[in-house]
């Protein structure tokens, strides 16, 4: 099955007159703690029927990108320090470990573990 760019003109018709029905729209996506329910605007539902993950994204003002690497992330915001072999730390941030939002791990990628915090404070 192939997956199409954006619903057909009658799906789209048909969004919005239940929206002027005032009917509202809820998916909901997996997060840390299970299921996250949200409310979709008529141009998000249409959106998520073609790509849930962009339209998820939408909700959060966050980046498809970004939301689909907050799972994949287990999402933990890792320390963005890198060790004396020159790899990433893999510690998470402070508040970074299950990251109840998508924006909210965004806002945190960059920031330091507790002990890397307290290095870059003291240099």
């Amino acid at each position: 099955m192939t997956q199409q760019n954006s619903a057909s003109p009658h799906v789209i018709g048909v969004i919005q007159r239940l929206t002027d029905s005032g009917i509202t729209f809820s998916a909901s996506h997996d997060g840390p703690a299970g299921k996250i329910s949200v409310t979709l605007t008529p141009s998000q539902l249409e959106m998520f029927l073609c790509d849930p993950a962009a339209a998820f994204a939408s909700v959060y003002g966050i980046t498809r990108g970004d939301y689909l690497s907050w799972q994949a992330a287990g999402y933990m915001a890792q320390c963005a320090e890198l060790t004396t072999k020159g790899r990433q730390c893999r510690n998470p941030v402070h508040g970074g470990h299950l990251v109840a939002t998508p924006d909210r791990w965004v806002a945190l990628r960059g920031d330091y573990c507790l002990i890397h915090q307290e290095r870059t404070v003291n240099d």
